[in-house]
């Protein structure tokens, strides 16, 4: 089954190919009102690495997603957006959509907390290749993204969302909330949990969006003097994001601060900050359609509480890219990255990264 998909997703690509630079996607149409739209994404990347006792170089495939939006009608659509990476298969996105006004939709299913501009922005269009640390070798590495995503505070759930957009609304207003299972449910299948998550926004020009959001997540921990008994504590995290420009074509900013609780039996919390700025300029040729020169800043601190830090535990720093993206039309293109991790009381580690992307 596994082959069998591949080929169809590789088939399905290189169909795709010539329509790419025009347009996004492929829109089979249905009965009355309803349609069926396919997207996907082949990101491979080589990589290389500072640190011991790993390979120096690597190719891999970094994300193979095909995914499917079924509109039945303005009423009601569904996404599901399965991930192949060799022979492992992840479930991203898989919800229904209940568009009941513009002011308010229901999503049910799993999907991404509303939470955070980084964590929600696709990785089709994010200016670097990685929205966190990553560096074969490096464990235990907290940058801004790093913290919120490898403590569930930002990463997708499953639950039951409400989010609109009013029509006429002072200065563009947003909002999105959430009741979610959260990671707690999964460690600890008896554990009667439940986690909310909560963002609003506002767009005061065409070229500005600020946020601000909370996520709740239940930690949970075996209580070795009732056999069987789990003590669940309860976690925050609160951001607040700034995104000036777009993707499309002249400058790009986004920057985000976030701060919560790392480990609450331990009293210890967490804090970051990163940001993005990028430049894309006009067409080069008929081959390249903007070239993207950027620079990415993360820091973290996992404990500003007590110090937890020790070898094996968990590590802050500073994480700083510079880069390029050379966009091919379209969503495709080949990006260049150069990742210097320096974390707190530790060994610098880098790395180049080149990856190349074809999405429709």
């Amino acid at each position: 089954m596994p082959g069998t998909l591949r080929r169809t997703l590789f088939a399905l690509l290189l169909a795709t190919l010539p329509a790419t630079a025009a347009a996004q996607g492929i829109t089979v149409m249905g009965p009355d009102s309803s349609r069926l739209t396919f997207n996907g994404r082949v990101q491979t990347i080589f990589n290389t690495t500072s640190v011991d006792g790993v390979p120096q170089g690597e190719m891999a495939l970094r994300r193979v997603r095909l995914e499917a939006t079924l509109r039945l009608s303005d009423l009601v659509s569904a996404r599901i957006q399965p991930e192949y990476a060799g022979s492992r298969v992840v479930l991203k996105d898989a919800f229904v959509r209940l568009a009941i006004h513009p002011a308010l939709n229901v999503w049910a299913g799993q999907a991404f907390r509303p939470f955070g501009a980084i964590a929600q922005t696709t990785s089709v269009r994010i200016p670097p290749i990685e929205r966190g640390v990553r560096v074969r070798g490096v464990s235990n590495a907290y940058d801004e993204y790093n913290l919120i995503f490898d403590l569930n505070y930002s990463e997708r759930d499953v639950g039951l969302q409400i989010r609109g957009e009013p029509k006429g609304a002072p200065l563009g207003l947003t909002y999105a909330a959430g009741w979610f299972n959260g990671p707690a449910r999964a460690e600890f299948p008896n554990a009667n949990t439940g986690q909310v998550a909560a963002r609003i926004g506002i767009a005061p020009r065409r070229w500005m969006r600020m946020n601000v959001g909370y996520s709740g997540r239940d930690f949970g921990q075996r209580d070795t003097s009732v056999a069987g008994d789990v003590r669940v504590l309860r976690g925050a995290a609160w951001e607040a994001d700034l995104e000036l420009g777009t993707d499309a074509h002249g400058p790009h900013a986004l920057f985000e601060a976030v701060a919560g609780d790392f480990d609450p039996f331990a009293g210890a919390r967490f804090h970051g900050a990163q940001a993005w700025l990028s430049y894309r300029g006009g067409r080069v040729s008929h081959r390249v359609s903007g070239v993207e020169p950027l620079l990415r800043v993360s820091h973290g601190d996992p404990d500003t509480g007590d110090d937890l830090d020790d070898d094996a535990g968990p590590h802050g720093g500073t994480l700083v890219t510079p880069g390029v993206n050379l966009w091919l039309g379209g969503l495709n293109r080949v990006t260049l990255n150069y990742d210097v991790w320096a974390p707190r009381g530790g060994e610098n580690a880098h790395g180049l990264k080149a990856m190349f992307q074809l999405a429709f």
